[in-house]
């Protein structure tokens, strides 16, 4: 056998990998389109007219987004709302723009917090102090920078209620113009949601529960039965924190359902705030294993890059070696570029940024390898204007 037929054979076995490999991608991503559910079915669903809602806000300088985000509440179809903002420390002008919606409104309400208790996330004890002022018989928890559809309380106590829901998260519909956010917020979403399958969560049995700390819906019943917060103070991502707390200890159902529009939010400003809050979420979500965190990264490379470049280097081989070959690289390629303008899509990102995925998941990457290292060095992590130092698990 020639150099020229076992290059082939090699280059055929791995392209072979490759495609089927992408295909199971798409397959589940189908299966994903086919079976989701939105917070849309609650548009469908009786109102509950009766059902008091409290909803907490924490925050911490917010004022870049705080005036939409208290315009868009306040906006609310459903009109048995307690509104209550919890500024942390805010030293900008989140107070002075809160005041007048309150002045306004008297469903809205501020309280201003300056200090942590030590142990307790700052996120997590501004969220406590605005839970002990609460009087709904649902507790809605959302972030600073979140926009609601007029719709949305309605729809998703509709839809808590009709699925038994202790707790109803919503996935985002994120708003992203930056072009770092085009470029890796696709991807940086992607290796999240790949940990936590949306069909996962919602299946009656052998659940993965999860939850987006942008909108966490609980019944005042689960709410109290797992302690609130406090069950939950040390953790700096909160939401999946519940969700585990709710699924394991109570029996209680976690339900995740897609914004599709009713739920927008601008998450990071810049490209530093971008890379700092995912290394947060990111080893949260690894449980604070740093093996774990270098595991995503190595294979946010070789799925990313490394597989679409055999792909490449397949159809070039083939193109003067081998036409199956050509055709069977080409096959893998396109099932790839499949796979990526789609999740691009879902992202509300422009598809011609899909073309530099590439740099996106190297991004990606970069930001679970840079979270590895400060976890293992211990060097603190910022979040809401305090530093925290975390501890790893794991092997």
């Amino acid at each position: 056998m020639s150099v020229t037929e076992i290059m082939i054979w090699i280059l055929g076995v791995a392209v072979s990998g490759t495609l089927i490999f992408w295909i199971g991608f798409a397959f589940r991503l189908c299966k994903m389109a086919r079976t989701q559910a939105t917070i849309r079915e609650g548009l469908h669903l009786p109102e509950p007219t009766d059902a008091s809602v409290s909803i907490v806000i924490p925050a911490h300088n917010e004022e870049r987004v705080i005036d939409k985000c208290a315009t868009s509440l306040r906006n609310q179809t459903h009109k048995n709302l307690q509104i209550i903002f919890v500024l942390d420390r805010c030293s900008d002008r989140t107070l002075e723009i809160l005041q007048k919606h309150a002045k306004d409104d008297d469903r809205v309400s501020i309280i201003e917090n300056d200090s942590c208790p030590e142990g307790w996330a700052g996120k997590c004890n501004a969220a406590r102090i605005g839970a002990s002022e609460a009087t709904g018989e649902w507790l809605l928890f959302t972030d600073a920078d979140t926009k609601f559809d007029k719709e949305l309380v309605r729809c998703a106590v509709a839809s808590a209620i009709k699925r038994n829901a202790s707790l109803l998260s919503i996935l985002s519909t994120l708003t992203i113009t930056k072009t770092f956010e085009r470029i890796a917020q696709p991807i940086a979403s992607t290796f999240l949601v790949r940990q936590y399958p949306v069909d996962k969560v919602n299946r009656e049995h052998r659940t993965r529960p999860f939850a987006n700390g942008q909108f966490l819906l609980f019944s005042r019943k689960a709410y109290e039965e797992i302690g609130g917060h406090e069950a939950v103070k040390e953790a700096l991502l909160e939401d999946i924190a519940f969700a585990k707390k709710i699924d394991r200890h109570t029996g209680g159902r976690v339900q995740l359902l897609f914004a599709d529009g009713l739920l927008k939010c601008s998450m990071y400003p810049t490209f530093e705030a971008f890379k700092t809050g995912w290394k947060r979420i990111y080893i949260e979500s690894h449980s604070r294993d740093v093996k774990k965190l270098r595991g995503s990264a190595i294979t946010a490379l070789v799925v990313g890059v490394l597989l679409p470049f055999v792909g490449v280097v397949g159809m070039l081989f083939g193109a003067f070696e081998s036409l199956p070959l050509f055709w069977l690289s080409l096959a893998s390629l396109a099932a790839f570029a499949f796979v990526i303008a789609w999740l691009y899509k879902i992202n509300g990102a422009p598809l011609i940024f899909a073309l530099l995925s590439p740099i996106g998941i190297i991004a990606v990457a970069c930001i679970l390898f840079g979270a590895a290292s400060m976890l293992q060095n211990r060097k603190p992590i910022c979040w809401g204007g305090r530093e925290y130092i975390l501890e790893p698990r794991g092997s």
